[in-house]
């Protein structure tokens, strides 16, 4: 499971294929989230939450 910003979502893809885990789940959440207070940090994430736990608790990479 990975987690990454819409900005480095290829870079993701391509860490996951170069690693032989092409099939690797990730959930991408709303770039930037350097330089953002506590608040707005949460903001962008809250949204992904579900599906990071669906990632960590599902049986299959």
């Amino acid at each position: 499971m990975a987690v990454g910003t819409e900005e480095f979502a290829g870079l993701l893809q391509l860490e996951a294929d170069q690693r032989g885990l092409p099939e690797l789940r990730r959930v991408i959440v709303p770039h930037p989230l350097g330089g953002l207070k506590e608040a707005a940090i949460r903001e962008k994430a809250e949204p992904a939450v579900e599906a990071v736990i669906a990632g960590l608790t599902s049986g299959s990479s």
